[in-house]
């Protein structure tokens, strides 16, 4: 009997429907997944699977604006997800060599926020929050590794610390993700130089920072008896507010002190017994003052103090709008910042069990 024709068209039908979907679910798998997708990216920098934990939402992950230079280990590349489903900007991350100077982490405005990073734990250097994070090289990569700019290469600084940093834009990511990917990119960077080192190579460990919460006028910080003085607190510009503190990282206690009041000020304070900090602060400045007592050395806002444990950095960064309030009610804004730094390194002497010392 012949086949009606009907049934072709039903078959022609369900065939034509199985293309068209499949080519959608083809279409799907490429635009929004990573399936087939590249093995690495940035030169083979980085792992696939490593970018894939940073950005974990819808789209296929590609690389652009990768720069590196033949037999260097210095490189900037950009990894972003992409998808034709998808109207939201593209997150992305960029990844770089630097050649930065002195202990940058805590006294740049740059890096912004010590007390909110996440850090390393052991014996990388590192610290990382959902926008943006750094690797500190090992010291034998400092005069071996510098930083890409515009088509030019920079050569390692004298007297710099080289580093892998990262910033997140159009999202945030996990800390403990982004932690990964850096470390294992500063590995292969390292491998690159001639100067890596095992420790590297180790899954990063991370000390999460602690909650917001209301700051203790008498008690800035969690330290006892860290108090700003009364020339650092200005009504109803700036006074005690917010604070977040990190100290979860044995070699790091880092604090963010938000102050309430129209100047929208704010001051972080950091101590350090990181070898790695505590040499780049003597690398970078000549203009320390020896404390009494051979304890140290010392600055109106950072110092170098002997402790019981070693060597431990003490800094701290006020914001610009801090300095402009300051410099509107008192005539010496650098003894502010004297005062308030003093009190602050008394206060934190008993975290690494340090003895009282007088800044200058």
């Amino acid at each position: 009997m012949p086949l009606r024709p009907y049934g072709n068209k039903a078959w022609l039908v369900a065939a034509g429907t199985l293309v068209v979907v499949s080519a959608l679910i083809s279409t799907h798998l490429w635009q929004n997944t990573d399936v087939l997708g590249a093995t690495s990216f940035c030169d083979g920098r980085v792992r696939s699977g490593d970018a894939q934990h940073v950005l974990d939402s819808p789209g296929r992950l590609s690389d652009s604006r990768v720069q590196t230079i033949p037999g260097k280990p210095e490189f900037t590349c950009v990894i972003e997800r992409r998808s034709l489903f998808s109207t939201d900007a593209a997150p992305r991350i960029t990844l770089k060599t630097a050649s930065e100077l002195g202990p940058f982490p805590y006294t740049t405005h740059v890096w912004k926020n010590p007390g909110a990073r996440s850090y390393f734990r052991g014996e990388v250097t590192g610290g990382v929050t959902p926008t943006g994070g750094y690797v500190v090289l090992p010291k034998s990569c400092w005069a071996k590794v510098g930083n890409i700019q515009g088509s030019r290469l920079l050569p390692p600084d004298d007297n710099g610390v080289a580093a892998v940093e990262a910033t997140v834009t159009a999202g945030r990511v996990a800390p403990g993700a982004l932690a990964r990917l850096l470390a294992r990119t500063a590995a292969s960077v390292a491998a690159d130089a001639g100067c890596s080192v095992a420790a590297l190579k180790e899954p990063p460990e991370l000390a999460a920072p602690e909650g917001a919460r209301t700051t203790d006028s008498g008690k800035v910080c969690g330290l006892p008896d860290f108090a700003l003085p009364g020339s650092a607190v200005l009504p109803g510009a700036a006074e005690p507010g917010q604070e977040q503190v990190s100290r979860g990282a044995q070699d790091v206690w880092a604090c963010d002190l938000a102050l309430a009041g129209k100047a929208g000020a704010s001051v972080s304070f950091t101590a350090t017994s990181d070898p790695a900090m505590v040499e780049a602060a003597l690398k970078d400045n000549d203009d320390f003052r020896e404390l009494p007592d051979g304890h140290g050395v010392a600055l109106p806002n950072q110092a170098i103090v002997q402790c019981a444990d070693g060597d431990v950095f003490f800094t701290a960064l006020w914001s610009k709008e801090y300095y402009g309030a300051l410099r509107d009610h008192h005539p010496s804004v650098t003894e502010v910042y004297r005062e308030t730094f003093a009190n602050f390194v008394s206060s934190a002497a008993d975290l690494h069990s340090c003895p009282n010392v007088t800044i200058p």
